[in-house]
This record gives C-alpha cells, structure tokens and sequence, in this order.
C-alpha cells in the first residue's frame, strides 16, 4: 500500500501516520524515499495497535464521567462515541466549575485538566490516539477563527425541569491548539451564557445608573464611551447596553471585536484583528454598507491604530449613528482626552455620554461594578 492508502486503511490523519511511523510503532518499509505498506501487517496492527488503545481511552474516559455524573438508573445512556464523549467532557467540566480544559502533552500521550477557582484539577490521561479522536471532533464541529488553530464552537443542551436556573444550557468554546516540542497543546476556554449579565439591571446597582444607561442605550444617535483599566467590566456593561438596543428588534446593530465574550441575539457580531489596519477598514466599509443603525467598536492596544479605530467611530457617530466605543482609561475625563487627542476634530458635540467603572468589594465580600459618568449636556431627543 502507499501511504496514502495506508492512511485510508487505518481511517487516521497524515500527521498520525507519520507520528507513528517517526515513533516506530506502525510497520513499514521504504522505497527510496517512499514509504510503503504491507496490508496483512497493517491488518494486525489496526487488531492490536493504537486503535485498541483509543477505543480503551474513550471507554474509561466514558465511565469516569458517568461516574461524576449521573445516577445509577441513568449510567447506560452516556455513549462512548468520540463525537458525544467530546460534548459530554465540556459539561462535565462546566459542571464542576471549570472555566477551561487543559490537554497537556506527556510521555505517553495527553493529560486532561480542568482550570477551576481551586486551581488546575487532574481528570485522567489519553493515549495518542484517544486524543486525536476527541480534536477530530471539535475541528469538525467548529468553525475557524484567524488560523485553523483558533477556532469556535457553540454547544447547547436542554435542562430537566428540576435543574436550578442559573445552570448552564448554552456554551461559547474558544478552541486553540499549539505546537510545543512535547507535541500539540490544546486548550479549550469555556464560556457559559448563563453566567454573564446581559440585562442592565442585573448589573447596576441603583435606580440612577440603570436609568442612565438605559437612556444612553436608546439614544437616536451619538457617541456612549465605555471606559475602565483592564478587567473592570466594562465589556460586560457594553454588553448589556448592546443588548438593551438590540432588544426592540427596531434597530440593525453591528460589532467589531478583537474577540467576542459570547455570542448576543439581535447583534451581528465580527471578529476580526483589530491589528490589522486594513482587515479593519474593510470590515467597517462593509458594515457601513448594510444599513446599520447602531455599531460597537471593542477596545484594543494596538496604539498605532486607535487613531483610525476613534476616528471612523466618531465619523459614524457624525452621520446619525449610534456608536459605542470602548475605551481603556483611568477615568471618564481621562476617556474622554484620549479620544478627542486621538481624532481630528472636536468630538464633544457627539458625545452622549461616557461610563467610566472599576470593579470593588462591598461588605460581604461580593464584587459590584462603580460608576463614574460623564453625560453630554446637549439634547439628544
């Protein structure tokens, strides 16, 4: 047999192939700088190789969930298929407070461990084979992103009526594959919609600023600046606001992200580089062409673009749109410079208003979202 023929015969990838050949457990025999292939060899082999020992993987991979979690009455139902083990393992790792799965590579193959608040949580380990089976799966299922290397997939389960509200039923799976000199490293970064507010009064904690936001949300047109340091929320309250627009169905809304934190209804969301300059003019132009109504620019720190990024934002905002810019800055007034030295022109006239926030601790130890606004004084009705 070639070796494509051989690749057929085992129903495994090039690169398996030639990982096992480079690693000498396949038989083989070179032609000059041909490799070719005995069938009755590859016969037994397929009998007794890494085929059997995947298939073995996956079983106990199987059990150990089951185990973990479901009830005794119930323990036949979890099939030890590659395509319904790869969906059950990102449940059960959501299940246990996972917010992202580690496939490390060892000696002897991959080991699976789940990111938790307590610290990194050793499931079990795969062979090879085991492995590839599973990634063939979320590669199949899920759709690339800037390289075949970064990809995304939605998953969605339904919920017995008894289950508590807040559980998880919808996913966004950030998938992202390296090449180390161990071998592929994937990591899966999990994100469950249940767990994000996405309605402003679940994020603000007064009558006052959920009926400012609001204000801003509905705004026929202008500029609303979210601004904040790295990891204060804003996306989230961004978020919120975008749904708040997009919510009447009356208005077309348009996103452009570096990376989006989960997928919003009634947004149209896009993910590009904002690194690169003229991924982004194109994707803007295009946008600007669909008849939008409202557009939000996500933050970034590629400095040398932000120039064109608040530019084009303020330009929108200038043609009786509504814009929602975010920012990262020290505060509202400090948003509000970084913007107007970054643009040509005075902005002031098209800002409706800037939500500057940090993230603080009240009595009880819970986080809450502090604001600092910064309203424009023009009439925006």
């Amino acid at each position: 047999m070639t070796f494509q023929e051989a690749s057929e015969f085992l129903n495994t990838p090039h690169s398996t192939l030639y990982r096992w050949l480079r690693e000498g457990h396949v038989p083989a025999h070179k032609l000059g700088r041909q490799w070719r292939f005995l069938r009755q060899e590859l016969e037994e082999f397929r009998a007794q190789g890494p085929t059997n020992k995947a298939a073995a993987d996956l079983k106990a991979l199987a059990e150990l969930l089951r185990t973990r979690n479901l009830e005794e009455s119930e323990m036949d139902h979890l099939s030890t298929s590659p395509a319904q083990l790869a969906t059950n393992l990102i449940w059960d790792a959501l299940d246990h407070g996972a917010s992202v799965i580690h496939f490390q590579p060892v000696v002897a193959g991959h080991e699976i461990r789940y990111r938790t608040r307590d610290g990194l949580e050793r499931l079990t380990e795969l062979s090879p084979s085991a492995f590839e089976s599973l990634d063939r799966q979320w590669q199949e299922r899920s759709q690339a992103l800037r390289s075949p290397s970064s990809r995304r997939l939605i998953l969605e389960r339904e919920l017995e009526a008894d289950e508590p509200s807040e559980a998880c039923h919808r996913v966004h799976v950030r998938y992202q594959k390296l090449e180390t000199t161990a071998g592929d490293r994937l990591t899966l970064r999990l994100r469950p919609e249940s767990r994000f507010a996405v309605d402003l009064a679940a994020i603000t904690r007064d009558e006052g600023e959920l009926e400012t936001l609001r204000r801003w949300a509905h705004a026929p047109k202008g500029l609303v600046i979210f601004a904040g340091k790295s990891g204060s929320g804003k996306t989230t309250t961004a978020y919120a606001s975008l749904m708040e627009t997009a919510q009447s169905g009356e208005r077309v809304v348009f996103s452009i992200e570096d990376q989006t934190a989960f997928l919003l209804e009634g947004v149209n969301q896009i993910e590009i580089d904002l690194d690169d300059a003229r991924q982004y003019r194109e994707t803007f132009n295009a946008i600007f062409e669909s008849d939008l109504d409202v557009l939000f620019i996500s933050s970034t720190f590629a400095q040398r673009h932000l120039e064109l990024l608040w530019g084009t934002a303020l330009n929108t905002a200038e043609s009786g749109h509504l814009v929602f810019l975010q920012v990262e800055a020290d505060s509202a007034a400090d948003a509000l410079a970084r913007v107007q030295a970054a643009v040509s022109r005075p902005i002031a006239d098209q800002v409706v208003g800037i939500c500057w926030q940090e993230l603080r601790n009240d009595e009880a130890g819970k986080r809450y979202a502090a604001y600092e606004f910064l309203e424009s004084g023009r009439d925006q009705q």
